[in-house]
Formats: C-alpha cells, structure tokens, sequence
C-alpha cells in the first residue's frame, strides 16, 4: 500500500465558505426580526396607562388625518400635551374642527363630517361615563370616527 505524504502535497484544498454564509445572513434576518427596535407609540405619556385586550390588533384603516387624544385616570383629556377640563375641552373640540375645516376648504370637500380619526388614549382606570362625556361634543362638531387604543395582554 502506497503512503502518500502530506507534506509533498501539491494543491491546497479549496474551502467552501457559501454554507456558513448562508447561516449567518439567516440568524441574522432571524434576530433583525425578533428585535424591538423601541419605536414611539403615537402619543405616548407617562398619564395613562392603557388597558390590554387579548385581540389588541393594529386598525387596518389608517387615515391621512389623525388626532390622538388621551384621558387620564382623573377623567381629564389631554391634547396637545395640556389638560382640558369638560368645558375646556369643547373649545378645543371646536377649534381643532375649525381648523380642519380650513384646510379641507382647500381641497373642496364641502361636507359636515370630518375625515380626521381621532385616536383615543384612555388609561384603564378612567371610566366609561369620563370617556363618553369629553368626546360627547366631538360628534356635534364633525368628529365622527374614533379608535380607542388598548394594549394586547393575556385574557384575564
């Protein structure tokens, strides 16, 4: 039998490094998508602390025109990072109407309802009735579609 020596050895092996490529780039993509990269949540504060839902799903509807809008424990609203009381709030309402207004004049859309979606903060202590009674006057001036934002969490 012939002992072939290794050291005599012509060539070099040629190493194939497109399978560990492929690996790598694959856990790379894995964890990229795992990450969370901390992004803002639209009008986040420190005030309100959202309730959560099992079936907490992003709105598939997203409008051009959004006004988010918070209400804290205390049945206070909080726009514009400033608190309104319940008659506060309805100057407020009328002069965030009045400005849409003046830009859809712009445009020609000449019709009552607003197509601004008002995106409702309210921290899961806040009752229904403090909700229900600062959005009460938004109807009456051309708000007419809403979203109340929760967080998704286990069932309880």
């Amino acid at each position: 039998m012939a002992y072939r020596d290794r050291s005599r050895s012509e060539g070099t092996f040629p190493l194939n490094l497109t399978p560990l490529l492929d690996v790598v780039l694959q856990l790379i993509t894995f964890f990229m998508m795992l990450i969370h990269f901390g992004t803002k949540i639209e009008g986040e504060t420190a005030l309100i602390k959202l309730p959560t839902a099992p079936a907490a799903l992003p709105g598939g509807d997203i409008g051009l025109d959004r006004l988010v809008v918070g209400v804290d424990a205390q049945g206070t609203l909080i726009a514009e990072n400033s608190r309104l009381d319940a008659s506060s709030a309805d100057a407020w309402w009328a002069e965030q109407a009045r400005k849409r207004r003046s830009g859809l004049g712009a445009i020609g859309r000449g019709d009552d309802e607003l197509p601004t979606l008002v995106v409702v903060r309210a921290d899961k202590a806040a009752t229904f009735g403090s909700v229900r009674g600062l959005l009460a006057t938004a109807p009456e001036r051309g708000f007419a579609r809403f979203t109340l934002i929760v967080l998704k969490g286990a069932e309880q």
